[in-house]
C-alpha cells in the first residue's frame, strides 16, 4: 500500500492516458486504411481456420505476431469466422489500450533510469508527454502493429537495464525474448540485436556486480531471441520449402523503392502471381539488385527523400480515427492534434538531441542512442513512412526529459559535444519545419472552430446562428462534411430546397465520398424520388460494398412496410450483407453469417416476413436462427426460396445467424435474403 501511495502521480497520469485514449476510441468506428486492411484480413483467416493463406497471393510475407494478437482480440470481442461487424471491430480495438498504457509506464521507468539523481520530476514529465502525445493515443485504437511493437520493445530495453543492474542469466534471456517478440511484430528490430549484443559485451557494470565472461551475456540474449523466433522460421521452412527468418518486406522494398522502371501496380501484380513467398522474395531481390548494380547512385539519391519522409508531418489517414479518408476530424480532435501531436512532437524533437549529450555517460542513454542510430539507418536504406517515427518515441521522450532535467539543474554542456551527439538528429527539424502543411493546419483550425461553434449552437437550438457558423466554416474550407452538416441542419428544420442543395454540393465536391453518396440517397429516398435516390446511392466510382456497410452504420432511415432487397433502396436497412446480385431471376444479398435487418415499426409487436434461401454448393439444409430482443427462433433453410414469418417484440434489429462457407472470391457466405416486410400488430 505504501508503494502504491509513492507512485500515485504516475497512477494519475495513467488514468489521464486511459481517459484520453477512451475519448478517442469512443468516436464512431473508423474506416480501416493502409496496413489495417491487411492485418484484419489475415486475422479473419486465422479465426476461420485458413491459417496464413492470405500470403499465398500477397506481395510479401508479414511478421506473424500482430495478426495473431489481433485475431485473439477479435475473438475475445465476439467476432467468429462468419462475422465482421464494425461494432465488434470497434470493441476489439480496446485490446490495445492496456498496451498503450504499458508504454507510458515504461517511458516513466526508462526516464527514472536515465536520471537516477533527480527523483520523479523528469520521469513524470516524460510519462505525461507519452500519455498526451496524440500519436500514441490514436494508434491505440488503430489495427496497426506500432503499439504492440513499442510495448514489447520498450520493456525489452527496461529488461536490459535490469540485467545490467542485477545480472542473472535469466534476465539476459528474458530481455532477448522480449526483443525477439518485438522482431516477430516488426522485423525492424533485427538490426538492433547485434548492436545490443555488443553493448552487453562492453558496457561497464556496477563495481558491486561480479564480472561475467564478456561473451556470456550476448550469447544468452541471442539465445532468448532465437528461442522466440525459431518456431516461426521453422514453420516457414516447412511451409515454403525455403527458410524465411521472419518476413519478406525488405525484398519488396529493394525492388519497389529503388527507382524501379516498372510502376508500383506492375510490381505488385508480378509478385502476387508468385504463390511461394520465398520465391517471391528472391524475384524482388533479384530485380532490386539489378537496379542497384545498373545505377549505384540510387542509394545516395534515396537518402534525402527517405529522411524527409520519416520526419515530416503529413495529413494522412492514420492521423485521426475517421469514418472515411474524406471525413473531417471532429473539431476538438483536430485542434488537440495541432497541440498534442504536432507541437508536442516538435518540442520532443528539439530537446531529444541534447539529451543524447547529457546522457552520454549513462549506459541506457548510450543504448537509446544506438537504437535511434540503427533504426534510422535501416529505414533510410529500405523505406520510410511518417508513422515509423512512432517506433522512436520510447527513446526520444526520455531523452527530451533528460534535457529538461539538465536545464532545471543548470547543467553545463560543451558546444562541441552537443554538435557531435545531437547534430544528426537536429537535422530532422529541417523537414519537420520546411515541409509542414501550414495551410492545412491554419485552415483546418479555423474550420474546426466554426464547425465546433455551429455544433454547439445546434445543441442550444439556435439554428440560424448555427447555419451562419457552418457557412463560415465552408467559406474557409468547403469540405464534404461541412456541406453535410449544413444539409442535416436544413433537413432537421424542414428547409427542403436548402437541404437538397447542400447535399448536392457535398456529393459534387467529392463524388467518391461514400458518406456524401449515402446521405444524399437517403434524403432523396425520403422525398420519394426513388430513381434519383438509386443514382445517388450508386455514387461515382464508389464501391457498393462500402456504401452498404457505411449506410447501416451512418444512416437512420425511416420505417418501411416492404423492403425489396437489392433493388437499390435498401441501403441503411441491412447490415452484415454483401453487394446485391441476381440469382435465378431474383435480386438478393448474401449474409456473412450475421445478417442484420433494421426494424423501425412502432407498437408492442411486429410481424416480420422474410424470403430466404441457402443455395450452398453441398445442397444440404442450413440452420438459421432469427434473433431479436434477446430471443431466437431456429429453423432450416434449403437451396430453394422459403418465406418465413415470425412475431417479434418491438426491437431495433433482427439478426440472421447461420454458419458460412468460403466462396471462391474469399467471402464467407451464409444465407440469401431477397425480400422483407414489417407490419405492426396490436397488443
Amino acid at each position: 500500500m505504501h508503494r502504491l501511495r509513492t507512485h500515485w502521480p504516475l497512477l494519475g497520469l495513467l488514468l489521464i492516458a486511459l481517459l484520453w485514449r477512451l475519448l478517442l476510441w469512443a468516436q464512431a468506428p473508423h474506416q480501416p486504411a493502409n496496413d489495417e486492411v491487411e492485418y484484419l484480413q489475415v486475422a479473419r483467416d486465422l479465426l476461420a481456420g485458413r491459417g496464413w493463406a492470405f500470403y499465398t497471393h500477397w506481395r510479401w510475407l508479414r511478421a506473424p505476431l500482430y495478426p495473431l494478437y489481433l485475431a485473439g482480440a477479435l475473438g475475445l470481442a465476439g467476432l467468429d469466422p462468419s462475422a465482421s461487424t464494425a461494432t465488434v471491430l470497434h470493441r476489439a480495438a480496446l485490446a490495445s489500450l492496456p498496451l498503450s498504457l504499458g508504454v507510458v509506464s515504461c517511458v516513466y521507468w526508462l526516464t527514472r533510469k536515465l536520471t537516477p539523481a533527480s527523483g520523479d520530476r523528469p520521469a513524470l514529465i516524460a510519462a505525461a508527454a507519452a500519455a498526451l502525445l496524440q500519436t500514441n493515443a490514436t494508434f491505440a485504437s488503430l489495427y496497426m502493429s506500432e503499439t504492440l511493437f513499442t510495448f514489447l520493445f520498450s520493456w525489452g530495453l527496461l529488461a536490459l537495464v535490469a540485467w545490467r543492474e542485477r545480472r542473472g542469466w535469466w534476465r539476459a534471456i528474458g530481455a532477448g525474448a522480449l526483443l525477439g517478440l518485438a522482431c516477430l511484430t516488426r522485423s525492424a528490430a533485427l538490426v538492433f540485436l547485434p548492436v545490443v549484443a555488443l553493448w552487453m559485451a562492453v558496457v561497464p557494470t556496477p563495481p558491486a556486480q561480479s564480472r561475467w565472461p564478456w561473451l556470456g551475456p550476448p550469447l544468452l540474449l541471442l539465445l532468448g531471441t532465437a528461442a522466440v523466433i525459431a518456431p516461426w522460421t521453422l514453420r516457414n521452412c516447412v511451409a515454403y520449402e525455403r527458410c524465411i527468418l521472419i518476413e519478406t518486406g525488405g525484398a519488396y522494398n529493394l525492388w519497389a523503392f529503388y527507382e524501379p522502371r516498372e510502376s508500383l501496380a506492375t510490381i505488385n501484380q508480378t509478385l502476387e502471381a508468385i504463390p511461394n513467398p520465398a520465391e517471391r522474395a528472391d524475384e524482388a531481390t533479384r530485380r532490386g539488385l539489378a537496379q542497384l548494380r545498373a545505377d549505384p547512385l540510387i542509394l545516395l539519391r534515396k537518402l534525402p527523400a527517405e529522411w524527409t519522409r520519416l520526419w515530416v508531418v503529413k495529413p494522412i489517414e492514420d492521423r485521426f480515427l475517421l469514418l472515411s479518408a474524406y471525413s473531417d476530424p471532429p473539431p476538438l480532435v483536430f485542434l488537440t492534434g495541432l497541440l498534442l501531436d504536432d507541437l508536442l512532437y516538435l518540442a520532443i524533437l528539439v530537446l531529444a538531441p541534447f539529451g543524447l549529450a547529457f546522457a552520454r555517460r549513462n549506459a541506457l542513454g548510450v543504448l537509446l542512442g544506438l537504437w535511434l542510430l540503427s533504426f534510422v539507418a535501416a529505414t533510410l536504406v529500405t523505406h520510410a513512412e511518417g508513422r515509423y517515427r512512432h517506433f522512436l518515441f520510447s527513446a526520444l521522450i526520455p531523452l527530451a526529459a533528460v534535457t529538461l532535467d539538465a536545464l532545471q539543474r543548470k547543467a553545463r554542456l560543451r558546444p562541441l559535444l552537443t554538435l557531435s551527439a545531437g547534430m544528426p538528429l537536429m537535422l530532422a527539424l529541417l523537414p519537420c519545419l520546411l515541409y509542414y502543411p501550414w495551410a492545412w493546419a491554419g485552415n483546418g483550425a479555423l474550420r474546426s472552430i466554426y464547425r465546433g461553434v455551429g455544433d454547439s449552437l445546434v445543441a442550444l437550438g439556435r439554428d440560424e446562428a448555427a447555419a451562419q457558423a457552418y457557412q463560415q466554416a465552408l467559406a474557409i474550407a468547403a469540405t464534404p462534411d461541412g456541406w453535410l452538416a449544413l444539409g442535416n441542419l436544413w433537413r432537421r428544420i424542414g428547409a427542403t430546397e436548402a437541404a437538397t442543395a447542400a447535399y448536392a454540393q457535398a456529393h459534387a465536391s467529392e463524388p467518391t465520398y461514400v458518406a456524401a453518396s449515402a446521405i444524399q440517397g437517403d434524403w432523396l429516398r425520403f422525398l420519394g424520388k426513388k430513381e434519383a435516390a438509386r443514382t445517388a446511392f450508386r455514387g461515382r466510382y464508389v464501391d457498393e460494398q462500402r456504401v452498404t456497410d457505411w449506410s447501416y452504420q451512418g444512416l437512420t432511415p425511416g420505417a418501411v412496410a416492404v423492403l425489396e432487397v437489392g433493388a437499390g433502396l435498401d441501403f441503411g436497412y441491412l447490415g452484415g450483407v454483401y453487394t446485391a446480385e441476381r440469382v435465378a431471376g431474383v435480386t438478393a444479398r448474401w449474409t456473412n453469417g450475421r445478417g442484420r435487418v433494421r426494424l423501425r415499426a412502432a407498437g408492442t409487436r411486429q410481424l416480420v416476413t422474410l424470403r430466404v434461401a441457402a443455395p450452398w454448393p453441398t445442397g444440404a439444409p442450413v440452420p438459421l436462427h432469427l434473433c431479436a430482443a434477446g430471443m431466437c427462433q431456429a429453423l432450416t433453410v434449403g437451396p430453394t426460396w422459403r418465406v418465413v414469418r415470425l412475431v417479434t417484440p418491438t426491437a431495433a434489429e433482427l439478426e440472421l445467424r447461420s454458419p458460412t462457407f468460403a466462396a471462391p472470391d474469399k467471402r464467407d457466405l451464409g444465407v440469401q435474403l431477397a425480400w422483407i416486410s414489417v407490419a405492426t400488430l396490436a397488443p
